[in-house]
Order: C-alpha cells, then sequence, then structure tokens
C-alpha cells in the first residue's frame, strides 16, 4: 500500500497534476508519515506557486510544520529557514525568522554531523542584517545607527559562543572564524566551553564513525549510542539520538517502546509526549503496547473521554495479528473506564457503560479469535466484570450481587476451566470476601472433585477453611474426603507414571533397533560382493600352495600335487615375488604382451570398455603407446573395429594432462562437467568462440570421464572468448572454464569482487525453483540490469541466493527499497548491497547480516580445522584387513616383523606399525 501511494506521487508529478497530485499527497499522509525526501518534494513543487497573498504562505507555512514534525532532518529545516527568510519583506519578518533558526536549533542544532549546517545558515543571516546596518561610504552613521550596529554585532558573537558549546564537526574551524571575526583574543570563559566541547565531540565521534560505516538501518549502532547518551543524562541529545534512531528505523517498533518508555518516565512535557505517541502509532500502527501507552498518557494528561474513546476505535480498526493485540487494547481502555468510577458520587452512568464495553469486548473478542484462546479472553474479561461489579478488592460494599457473580462463574468453570486449581482459588477469593460459608464449603468440594492440574492446593484451601469455620464433624469430613481423593488421584498418577516409563523404555529399545539396523546395513554395504569373496580366496589358496612348494623345496620334496581340475588362479598384484616371470605360461594364466617374452603383461578390460589397455611394466603402470602422443585421443572407429576382432586395446589416461607451456595461451581448462559429456559435445559448447584444435577429456584409470577437459583453440582470442561461458548450466551443473595455468605458480585471484559494489545487490532467501527469467523481470522494474546471476552448488542445485547487477547504482539503490522484503511464493526475500567480507576473515568476526555461511557444496570456513566431513577410510582393505591363514610373502602390515638376531639367532617380534603412504607406494612397486 505504501508503495502504491509513491508509485501513483511520481506519476502524477510526471504528468504536472498539480490538483491531483495534492490530493494524492494528502491521502498518503493521512495514513502514513512522509519521508523528509517526499516532504521536500512536496514544499519545492509548492514553494513557486507562492504568490504575494499572506494566504498562500500561510499554507506552504503550515505545510513545513507538518513536515518537521514527522521525522528529524536537518534538511527540512534548511528549506524551512530559507523560505522565511523570503518572507522577511512582510510584517515581522525578521522576528519570523529568528523564531525559526530557534527552533530549528532546538530541534536539530545539536546533531553532531549535520547541526552546523543549521548554526551557519543562522551567522550568515545575522551578518547579513548587520551588513545592512552598517552607514553607505562617506557617511557618518549617527548615535543610533552605531547603537543598533552594536546590539547586531553582540547577537553574531553570541551565536558564535551559543555554537562552541556544542559538540560538532568542524568546531575547529568555527573558532577559527570567531577568531577572525572578533579580531582579539578570546575571552578565558569562551576556550573553556570550547575545550570541554571538543573534549566531548572525540568521545562521540566513534559512535559517529560506526554509524558512518555501517549500512541502513545501523540498529545496532545505534543502540550502542543510545546507551551511551542515557549513561550521560543530558535529555536533548536523548532525544536527539532517539529521533535520528526512529527516522532510519521507523518500523521497529521495540525502538518506539523505548523511546515511550524514555519520554514517559524522564521528560514529562504533555505537548511533546502526545505528539510522540501520534507519530509513533503512524508508524507502527500493528503494535497494541503502543496504543495502550497512547491510552495511558492521554489519561494521565486528563483528555477528555471522546479523544480516548476516539483512540480505541482507531486502535481497534488497525487490524492487529492475533487476538492477544486486541485483548491488550480492550483491558488498557477497560482499565480507565473503571478508574473513571467514583464511587463516593453518582457512578450509575459510569458503571453501566464500563458494564456495556466488557460485554461488547467479549462480544468482538469472540468473532475473532479461536475457541481456546476465546475462553482464556472471555475468563479474563468475565473476571474482570465480576471483581467490579462486585468491588471484591477496592469497595465490595457499592455492589453486592454475588447471585450474578456466581453465574459467571459458573459459566466460566462449564466453558473448560472446571480442571484449573487457579480459576477455583480465585472463585474461592471472592466468595470468601463477599459470599458465605455455605457457599464457600460447597464451592470447595466441587473443587476438590474437579481439580487435576494441583489438587493439593484444593486439599490445603479445603482443609484449613474447615479448621477456621467447622465443627468438628465437618473438619473430619473434609480431611476424609480430602485423603480419599488424593488417593484415587496418586493411583491415576502411579499408573500414568507406568505408562510412560514403559513407553520411554518402549523409545530406548526402537532407537537401539535402529542403531543396529544401520550398523548393519553399513556392515553390509562394506562386504565385497561375491566375486570379490572368490578371488581373495583364491588368493589365500595360491598363497598357501606356494608356501607349501617353499617347504618341499627346502625339504628336497620336489614332488608337485597336481591341481584340482576346474581350479581358478588370479595373477598377483604387479611387482610381488609371486609374479609370473616373463614369457610365463601357465593354468588361466596371462598371455605376455609381446610375443617373445617381453617384460610386460596387460590386464584383459572389462566387458564394454572402450580406451588403451593399460600395460604392466616393471612395476610400473605405463601405456603401449607411451611415446606417441597421436595415440592418447580417442579412436571410437579404431576400438570398435579391435573389439571385433577380440584384440581390445585401451587408450590410457593420465591423470595430470600435462599441459605444452607455449600452448596455455591458447588453451581453456574446462572443470565441473557431468560425467557422462564427451568430447563431441564439448566440441559443440565451445564451438561457437573459434576455431577447436583439440579436446583432452581427462579420464580415470577405467576410461571414465573425470568431469574436467582441456580445450585448445588455434589463437589466443578465441580462448578468450571460451572464458565468457564460465558458470554456463550444461546438462543441468554450472560449467567452470578458467585460463589454463599451473596453479603452483600463479596466485589464483577471485573472479567477483570482494569489496562493494552499489550497482549490485545480493538477494536470499528465494524458492529454489526461482529462475533467471523470473529474476529479470522482477527487478528489470527498477532500472536497466546488466547482469542476473543464481548462486548454485556444483552440482547445479540452486542455494537460494542470486546477484543482480543494475548498469546505474541509483537504481539499484531504488531497488533495494521496493524489493527488499518482498514475497515470492512462501519466501520473503531479503535484498541488499552486495558488500561481501574478506575472504581471509574468521568467521566468528564477520558480521551475521553481511555474511552467511555456506550451506554445503563447498569447504566451510573455519578458523580451526574440525572433523573431516567425509569419514571414509581410503586404507585399501586388502592392505588394512588381516588374513584368517596366516599373512601372505608380501603382506607386511597389521603383522609383527621377526628380527634375527646375529648373535643368538633368536627370533625377536617388533612391535606394530601404521604404514605411512610412501611405505604402501613401495610396496606395491617393491622399490
Amino acid at each position: 500500500m505504501y508503495n502504491g501511494h509513491v508509485e501513483l506521487i511520481d506519476k502524477l508529478r510526471q504528468m504536472g497534476e498539480l490538483e491531483r497530485l495534492r490530493k494524492a499527497r494528502e491521502n498518503m499522509n493521512k495514513y502514513f508519515p512522509l519521508t523528509p525526501e517526499l516532504w521536500l518534494d512536496w514544499l519545492r513543487d509548492e514553494i513557486p506557486l507562492v504568490t504575494e497573498d499572506a494566504t498562500d504562505r500561510r499554507k506552504v507555512e503550515q505545510l513545513f510544520e507538518r513536515a518537521v514534525k514527522d521525522y528529524l532532518s536537518v534538511e527540512v529545516w534548511l528549506e524551512y529557514v530559507q523560505y522565511s527568510i523570503g518572507g522577511m519583506g512582510q510584517k515581522d519578518g525578521i522576528v519570523k525568522v529568528r523564531e525559526v533558526f530557534e527552533r530549528a536549533l532546538s530541534a536539530a542544532g545539536i546533531h553532531v554531523t549535520q547541526g552546523a549546517q543549521l548554526w551557519e545558515a543562522y551567522r550568515e543571516f545575522e551578518n547579513a542584517v548587520l551588513a545592512g546596518l552598517m552607514p553607505t561610504p562617506g557617511q557618518v552613521a549617527t548615535e543610533m545607527q552605531e547603537k543598533d550596529f552594536k546590539v547586531q554585532h553582540n547577537k553574531v558573537i553570541a551565536i558564535f559562543k551559543r555554537q562552541l558549546s556544542v559538540p560538532l564537526y568542524d568546531i575547529e574551524e568555527t573558532f577559527s572564524e570567531f577568531k577572525e571575526f572578533i579580531q582579539d583574543e578570546v575571552d578565558s570563559y569562551t576556550k573553556q566551553v570550547y575545550e570541554k566541547a571538543k573534549m566531548k565531540l572525540e568521545k562521540l565521534k566513534p559512535y559517529e564513525d560506526a554509524l558512518e560505516s555501517a549500512e541502513s538501518p545501523k540498529l545496532e549502532q545505534y543502540q550502542e549510542y543510545i546507551k551511551y547518551e542515557l549513561s550521560q543524562d543530558e535529555p536533548a541529545r536523548i532525544q536527539c539520538i532517539f529521533e535520528r534512531a526512529v527516522r532510519e528505523n521507523c518500523l521497529n517498533s521495540d525502538l518506539w517502546i523505548q523511546y515511550a518508555k524514555y519520554l514517559d518516565t524522564k521528560l514529562r512535557t504533555k505537548p511533546v509526549i502526545l505528539a510522540f505517541y501520534e507519530r509513533a502509532i503512524s508508524n507502527c500502527p500493528w503494535c497494541p503496547q503502543l496504543w495502550q501507552r497512547y491510552l495511558l498518557a492521554l489519561e494521565r494528561w486528563q483528555e477528555p473521554h471522546d479523544k480516548i474513546k476516539g483512540t480505541v476505535d482507531r486502535a481497534l480498526g488497525c487490524g492487529f495479528s492475533n487476538g492477544s493485540d486486541y485483548l491488550l487494547v480492550w483491558t488498557a481502555y477497560c482499565d480507565y473506564l473503571r478508574r473513571r468510577i467514583k464511587w463516593q458520587e453518582g457512578h450509575e452512568d459510569a458503571l453501566e457503560l464500563f458494564r456495556m464495553t466488557i460485554e461488547k469486548a467479549v462480544e468482538h473478542i469472540s468473532g475473532i479469535l479461536c475457541l481456546i484462546i476465546h475462553k482464556k479472553v472471555k475468563c479474563y474479561l468475565k473476571q474482570k466484570k465480576f471483581n467490579v461489579i462486585n468491588w471484591n478488592y477496592f469497595q465490595g460494599k457499592f455492589c453486592k450481587n454475588m447471585t450474578r457473580a456466581r453465574e459467571i462463574w459458573n459459566e466460566i468453570m462449564s466453558e473448560g476451566h472446571g480442571s484449573e486449581a487457579s480459576a477455583w482459588l480465585e472463585y474461592y477469593k471472592l466468595e470468601r470476601a463477599h459470599g458465605d460459608n455455605k457457599h464457600c464449603r460447597k464451592l470447595l468440594q466441587r473443587a476438590l472433585n474437579s481439580v487435576t492440574d494441583w489438587p493439593e492446593s484444593i486439599v490445603e484451601v479445603y482443609i484449613n477453611f474447615e479448621r477456621e469455620e467447622g465443627d468438628l464433624e465437618q473438619y473430619d469430613n473434609a480431611v476424609a474426603k480430602c485423603d480419599a481423593q488424593m488417593e484415587r488421584i496418586n493411583e491415576r498418577r502411579a499408573k500414568t507414571a507406568v505408562k510412560e516409563a514403559v513407553a520411554q523404555e518402549q523409545k530406548k529399545e526402537n532407537r537401539k533397533a535402529q542403531k543396529r539396523q544401520k550398523q548393519y546395513d553399513k556392515s553390509q554395504q562394506r562386504q565385497p560382493p561375491k566375486s570379490q569373496h572368490k578371488q581373495q580366496e583364491g588368493d589365500q589358496s595360491q598363497a598357501r600352495t606356494q608356501s607349501q612348494d617353499r617347504k618341499r623345496s627346502h625339504s628336497g620334496d620336489t614332488t608337485e600335487e597336481p591341481r584340482k581340475k576346474g581350479s581358478f588362479k588370479v595373477p598377483p598384484p604387479p611387482g610381488s615375488k609371486s609374479a609370473p616371470p616373463p614369457g610365463y605360461k601357465g593354468s588361466n594364466s596371462v598371455e605376455p604382451d609381446h610375443p617373445a617374452g617381453g617384460e610386460g603383461f596387460k590386464v584383459p578390460p572389462p566387458p564394454g570398455f572402450k580406451g588403451q589397455v593399460p600395460v604392466y611394466k616393471r612395476g610400473r603402470l605405463t601405456s603401449q603407446d607411451d611415446e606417441s602422443e597421436s595415440n592418447k585421443k580417442m579412436k571410437t572407429e579404431d576400438v570398435s573395429e579391435k573389439q571385433g576382432q577380440g584384440d581390445v586395446e585401451m587408450q590410457g589416461h593420465d591423470d595430470k594432462a600435462e599441459q605444452n607451456p607455449d600452448k596455455a595461451a591458447r588453451t581453456a581448462f574446462v572443470s565441473n562437467l557431468d560425467f557422462s559429456i564427451e568430447e563431441d559435445r564439448i566440441g559443440q559448447i565451445f564451438a561457437k568462440c573459434g576455431e577447436l584444435t583439440d579436446i583432452r577429456l581427462v579420464r580415470t584409470f577405467k576410461g571414465k570421464s573425470k568431469g574436467y577437459a582441456y580445450v585448445e583453440f588455434k589463437d589466443e582470442l578465441s580462448a578468450l572468448e571460451a572464458l565468457k561461458l564460465d558458470r554456463t548450466s550444461v546438462e543441468g551443473r554450472p560449467m567452470y572454464v578458467s585460463k589454463c595455468e599451473d596453479k603452483a605458480k600463479t596466485k589464483t585471484e577471485f573472479k567477483f569482487s570482494t569489496n562493494m559494489e552499489k550497482n549490485k545487490l545480493f538477494i536470499r532467501n528465494l524458492p529454489f525453483t526461482c529462475s533467471k527469467d523470473a529474476l529479470e523481470q522482477i527487478f528489470s522494474q527498477h532500472g536497466r540490469l546488466k547482469e542476473v546471476r543464481l548462486v548454485t552448488y556444483r552440482s547445479g542445485a540452486p542455494k537460494g541466493l542470486a546477484y543482480v547487477e543494475y548498469v546505474d547504482e541509483h537504481d539499484a539503490a531504488k531497488a533495494v527499497v521496493h524489493t527488499d522484503g518482498l514475497k515470492i511464493g512462501d519466501h520473503e526475500i531479503s535484498v541488499a548491497i552486495s558488500n561481501p567480507p574478506e575472504r581471509k576473515t574468521p568467521m566468528s568476526k564477520r558480521d551475521e547480516t553481511s555474511f552467511q555461511p555456506s550451506l554445503g557444496g563447498g569447504k566451510k570456513e573455519t578458523e580451526i580445522r574440525g572433523k573431516a566431513r567425509t569419514q571414509v577410510s581410503l586404507v585399501p582393505r586388502s592392505v588394512k584387513r588381516t588374513p584368517a591363514t596366516g599373512p601372505p610373502p608380501s603382506s607386511v602390515t597389521n603383522q609383527k616383523t621377526v628380527d634375527k638376531s646375529a648373535s643368538n639367532g633368536q627370533s625377536v617380534s617388533k612391535p606394530e606399525s601404521k604404514m605411512s603412504n610412501e611405505d604402501f607406494r613401495k610396496m606395491l612397486l617393491k622399490k
């Protein structure tokens, strides 16, 4: 609604519709206070239309009076005094100008950063008056002229001295101007006041600097400033800083309430307080606490009943968000009406008005609240009605209609409060004060049988009542009834406790069962497949066979047992002592790579594998065509042809894919690709950037894509053009494109700016379904866009964040005002000027409003390295697991090594030690 008024005013102002523009502004000001900017636009539109007619000037002056009441603004006051100076030609013109200046200084003259502008304008005005009193050249001043000149000269000096006593920016320059003006030494008292103001300014500067560096609305900085000023206990300065704070935080109801508490307790001035509350409820009409305090202030300052009643009607018409807010306003009004009753005088009309108001409140709230809240409110209001009618706490002798009071209480109990001990105790309290013992006893017996939440309190009250008022028989009956009732209650409590204990135990068992199931599922996931079990059994069987062969050879028995038919022998890891010699051919062995008995052997490829078969060659992994660079490229046709012949050779895949430094300038590094993307798809993506000469997709040992590639172009300009495709979505994932350079030698520069960018907005809390087109449509309404960027994870999933860059920073500032808090679906987005924290700043020192922790998909920033996110063991199982049948010949880990002493030949067991990565590499490569 607010933005609608602003847009209508802008349109009418562009169209030049003066009358409609005035009506639109008046209509907006009827519901909302206007910002200083809106008031200045309005005033600057009206001032040129003022004629010599005094009526026109009075209308504009009334506009100025309304403008200075909404918010504290030095700019509006300067405009006001400037307009007043233009009317000096009228009767008492100078006097009116001085009155406006004095009011401006009282309101904003102590503003630390901007107040000096008002003082300087005042001095310039008085200096102009002083210059007009000087005689023309060649004439001798009369005695009257000299007297007037001296009086005016003293006025200028007085303004200087008043300004030097206030801690304002540029106070040193003011002191220098003062010395130049008097052309003499400054008196000691003025120097003392000036030095005191300077010391005060030094204490205020840290708070002003904090406000200057912070972003709007600067609430935290203002709260620190207010806290300091409250400690100094200078009412004018406290009021000034509160006014500055509410101008930038005009929708913060807590700040208005804080300001109201100070005014009600420390600055008890009727015009100031009542004007303040009118402004407060105009800014935050949804806050019931402000309406409540306003009603109390109206009653405190003895405002007419009609005005208080009108204020209540305004409050109830605001549309509060929940029933408790309405209850607060109704309660404040009922309390006022109750205090308005004069019991010593004729009070029938006031009492009847109070009763009617209570009934109206109950009826109103019952229509807007749900059943439970309605019952609570109705209970509360009927208690207040009952208490006032019978006046049990104040003047019970005036209204003793206990019959009606009991009817109301019975209605309350029947509405669901019969089990609450507090309600029965309130009922008993009233009956005890204004009823009789018969009804008290009956009430307590009903309460004893009804209360479930706190029966002990009813038992205590019942027994004490019979001890004080009853005879022995009544006392014994009360004790017996209480004991029997408590016994039943304790039995129910015991049964309930057993049920709860069983339920808790069942929950614990369920949690344990779930935990065991999870552990079992994890263990099943870690189990190798059946084929791997068979391979492990084959390894162990082979190890046992070799051990037996060595034993037979040592004992001279060279008889070889025949192998079982159909047994399967798996070749040992490359480089182990049990590896077959070159040219070895045995049962189920691997054919040698070279027909003449070469140095290596090749591993058969898995079914459907396309690529070059890696070759184990003297303990190291190589490709068949290690020297030929051209054979490293994928040739699907050749591979398919060889597959048809049954002789499949796989292409070698280097992990690092080393680049030629001469080609790096015309090569782009592409990462975060989907694993299903092949070279032809990459070529289609980058074909528009320029002529391609080579595409090297980095693959794993098994020939699968690693998700990154090198794209080589014919010239460097094409490579630079390819960098523009960075973060382009390909197959649902953002593709990262960067220069091909050695990261160890080149310092990586962050692509985006880390400083404040006034033309770029940072948006948070976006729906994950929000698209780039939708953002462009929303934000293009406020200015010309340069770029819109959605922030995503590496997987392409949205983070709910975005950056919107405008061509003009003024459009960005306007967009913040119009879109911050905008609802997109069920999400209320947050929009701010982009001002990221320094990338090396620890997370604990970052500002909460400018930094949001990562939601995943990357390394979390922290001062101290914590536990790794992925707790997956990277030690191979074959090394980590202890064989059941004893260590294989090449096993090193998880075994005790035996050191034979040269002196006595005894075996000494060494302590078990873990293998490092280097040890494992040496073991694997037999170095």
